[in-house]
């Protein structure tokens, strides 16, 4: 097995950088729409390194339960510590398990509130997840999901003079996108844009009182390069570029897009202008001259498991 088989899942994601995906405000609005100070247990699946059951941790009451439940061992020793070392502080009990999303390792009726992040997006049945999600949660209890819109970002612009663009270069590129996106999902590797029909998967599984939020954050990355939060995604960015992470692996492109309908020739072409792009915003990030507004869609979806009555 070669270190690139060995990488743990979603790993390009887990850096630092990870930990301003949210304003910190936003997350206390949705703590108070989804009653969190009320909250006994709560169970995040897919936690990785237990990011999010830290942060909604603070919103808790005291002898609370954060569960954790991920694939990675590594991460779930990860998280452990985590919880020992710097979240010792708050009245919370933190219990983190290695386990599949498709069989969730903790018994019936467990949570009040059952959540997942990007996670619906990777798998091949995200149906069967919500399903062990619902299982898991008490009768009463809400299934949360933030999942992203991922192909929106192809339509967004990062300098003006972008805004002269070309249609027909544009709808090229865009059809690429489409078909890889087509592709990955007919490998069984989930659906990167997943995040607009959560709704409908949880009507299609009896979930009531369904809300729908858009997160406000735009991961921005305006010059001059002078916060840690900024700093932390131009590194992040330029390991992307360096490994070849995050849409610049050419095999694993090919392997969606050609799984997608396309044809070699039409990708090799759209790959040599990618690279030449991919050398150009190397080159900004390291002046210091690339600018981004950050745009991004990501949905928080909140259903309500049944009770009896209501069956």
């Amino acid at each position: 097995m070669n270190n690139e088989d060995e990488k743990q899942h979603s790993e390009e994601h887990l850096g630092p950088a990870r930990e301003y995906w949210w304003n910190e405000d936003y997350l206390e609005l949705l703590a108070n729409r989804l009653h969190l100070p009320y909250t006994q247990t709560l169970v995040d699946i897919g936690c990785g390194k237990g990011m999010m059951g830290f942060k909604f941790s603070r919103y808790l009451p005291d002898g609370a339960t954060v569960y954790g439940v991920d694939y990675e061992p590594g991460y779930i020793e990860e998280a452990r510590q985590r919880a020992k070392s710097i979240y010792q502080q708050n009245d919370i009990n933190y219990v983190f398990k290695v386990g599949n999303a498709t069989d969730i390792p903790l018994p019936d009726a467990t949570s009040d509130l059952t959540l997942c992040q990007t996670l619906l997006i990777h798998v091949k049945n995200p149906q069967r997840v919500i399903q062990e999600m619902i299982r898991i949660t008490k009768p009463g209890g809400w299934i949360l999901a933030l999942e992203p819109n991922n192909l929106v970002p192809n339509l967004m612009f990062d300098r003006y003079g972008e805004t002269d663009f070309d249609v027909e270069s544009t709808l090229d590129v865009l059809e690429i996108k489409l078909r890889i996106e087509k592709g990955k999902k007919q490998l069984g590797e989930g659906f990167n844009s997943l995040g607009d029909v959560i709704p409908d998967l949880y009507l299609k599984e009896g979930l009531l009182d369904t809300k729908v939020w858009i997160s406000d954050k735009a991961l921005s990355i305006i010059p001059p390069y002078d916060t840690q939060e900024k700093m932390l995604r131009v590194e992040q960015m330029l390991q992307w570029i360096e490994s070849d992470a995050m849409g610049y692996d050419y095999q694993d492109n090919l392997n969606y897009y050609m799984a997608g309908g396309g044809e070699k020739d039409k990708f090799d072409a759209y790959w040599q202008k990618l690279l030449y792009n991919k050398i150009t915003l190397k080159q900004k990030l390291q002046k210091g001259e690339y600018i981004s507004a950050g745009g991004s869609l990501v949905y928080i979806v909140a259903g309500r498991k049944p009770r009896p009555s209501e069956v």
